[in-house]
């Protein structure tokens, strides 16, 4: 799996999901339901910040803010002489595996299974908040996931100036 484009347009429920609501004997029950049900409310205000995430801007690039460090982006800066697109996307490199490293991804919840899907859905928010919040600069959002499995799916984006039609 890999995009430059993100769509998540081969939606999967969750194995959790369907099995909640087998339990609930209620084929009709949403993932909205779920979340009512199961106090998701909490972790919903706080995914908020992974879906919509804050930005900076420094030395002409876009960040994501609760990983940026200017030291860091400086090293980058030297390392990558100077390549903006290349420095955004080591520095807002997500990889969904450490984000939830707390989180067991056992075969039983087949939850490790449902993180190519959340890439997806992250990178599709990603690519319409960015680009909304962003209009002067082409937004590239890039989903992949490693054949190897070493990473496991992960999320990047970067930006360049916006190209005008008339040149």
């Amino acid at each position: 799996m890999s995009s430059s484009r993100p769509s998540w347009s081969d939606r999967k429920l969750p194995a959790f999901f369907t099995r909640w609501r087998t339990d609930w004997k209620d084929e009709e029950l949403t993932p909205a339901n779920y979340l009512d049900f199961e106090g998701g409310l909490r972790f919903v205000l706080a995914a908020a910040w992974l879906f919509c995430p804050e930005t900076v801007e420094y030395r002409g690039c876009v960040f994501l803010k609760d990983r940026f460090g200017q030291d860091n982006i400086d090293n980058w800066f030297t390392t990558l002489d100077g390549d903006r697109e290349r420095i955004e996307a080591v520095a807002n490199h997500i990889e969904l595996w450490a984000l939830f490293g707390n989180t067991p991804l056992t075969a039983d919840d087949h939850l490790g299974e449902e993180l190519p899907q959340l890439a997806l859905a992250l990178g599709e928010s990603w690519q319409g908040v960015l680009s909304t919040r962003y209009p002067d600069r082409e937004i590239t959002v890039e989903v992949s996931d490693e054949e190897d499995g070493s990473y496991g799916p992960t999320v990047t984006f970067w930006t360049s100036p916006a190209t005008s039609v008339f040149g």
